[in-house]
């Protein structure tokens, strides 16, 4: 109770005019202290970040460069498309931006690794591309690499290894950059697809059909046409795996069969031989896929349907 009376003789207290004044003048002269305390620290700290710049800036000059890894290019080739010159600030050069360009303005680098040697070295890592597929075009040809970026235009022939590959109508073909066709989901489609043939190891692809993404057809050899027609990843590699096997079953007896084999219904194949006269058809299902194919594909499509 005593307490609580001496509470309220404190709070009832009126200070002089004086006090109050003295009162207000310590309060402004903590706010004047703390709004001096925050510009030094300010200060300081650009201080700090100055100094920082300024050693970086006076320092840290490019002396060397190297051009490592594999390329058709010569090292001299490389740093000047790269922009890059002796003199440049080791630590303020742009990796995404020196990738960018080497890899536009010189179609046969696939990638760059930027390495800084410090104080003074800095080295280009290059990885390269190789055509891995073509699209012709008024009469000629369009390398790609297999990222579908363009690597050459206007080519009057193109090497056996590379996959003709027919990807509808092109919109723009620019070396360096990426090709461009009409259907922007044929590209993603075409992903899936090598993806598919290189899990379940079919190879020897020579060709491509991705016109009618719906309708995909692609040719082994030259000689024999696989009909996909509209599939997802999984269903995919599924078909793939029979038609390989169908493949390698017709290659132990013949390696120069040439035939379609139709494999549009998921866990089904339907052999079609080429002929001077009328296509024969063989139905190959689950049941009779031993005649084309081995055993274990058999088995192993028929539990996956």
């Amino acid at each position: 109770m005593k307490k609580t009376q001496k509470s309220n003789n404190n709070r009832g207290v009126q200070l002089s005019s004086d006090e109050r004044m003295v009162n207000r003048r310590n309060l402004r002269n903590k706010r004047i202290r703390r709004k001096k305390l925050i510009m030094r620290l300010t200060a300081t700290v650009l201080l700090v970040v100055v100094g920082v710049v300024l050693v970086f800036s006076l320092f840290f000059r490019i002396n060397t460069i190297t051009v490592t890894g594999d390329t058709v290019y010569s090292d001299e080739t490389v740093i000047e498309a790269s922009g890059i010159s002796v003199g440049n600030n080791l630590i303020f050069i742009s990796k995404k931006q020196i990738n960018n360009t080497l890899t536009e303005k010189l179609p046969y680098i696939g990638s760059v690794k930027i390495k800084r040697h410090l104080p003074s070295g800095l080295e280009i890592c290059i990885t390269k591309t190789d055509g891995y597929m073509a699209v012709a075009s008024d009469g000629y040809f369009i390398l790609l690499d297999r990222e579908g970026k363009v690597l050459e235009t206007g080519l009057e022939l193109i090497s056996d290894e590379v996959i003709l590959l027919n990807i509808g109508n092109i919109v723009s073909a620019v070396e360096g950059e990426a090709l461009v066709v009409e259907n922007e989901k044929a590209f993603s489609t075409l992903e899936t697809l090598l993806d598919a043939c290189e899990s379940t190891g079919l190879e020897d692809i020579t060709g491509i059909d991705l016109s009618d993404i719906y309708n995909i057809k692609i040719v082994y050899q030259g000689r024999i046409t696989l009909e996909l027609g509209e599939t997802g990843k999984t269903t995919l590699t599924k078909k793939l795996s029979l038609g390989k096997a169908a493949i390698d079953k017709q290659n132990e007896e013949s390696t120069s069969y040439r035939g379609t084999i139709n494999l549009t219904v998921e866990g089904k194949g339907y052999w079609s031989e080429e002929t001077t006269t009328e296509a024969v058809s063989e139905a190959v299902t689950d049941e009779t896929v031993s005649d084309v194919a081995t055993e274990a594909v058999s088995e192993e499509v028929s539990s996956a349907a």
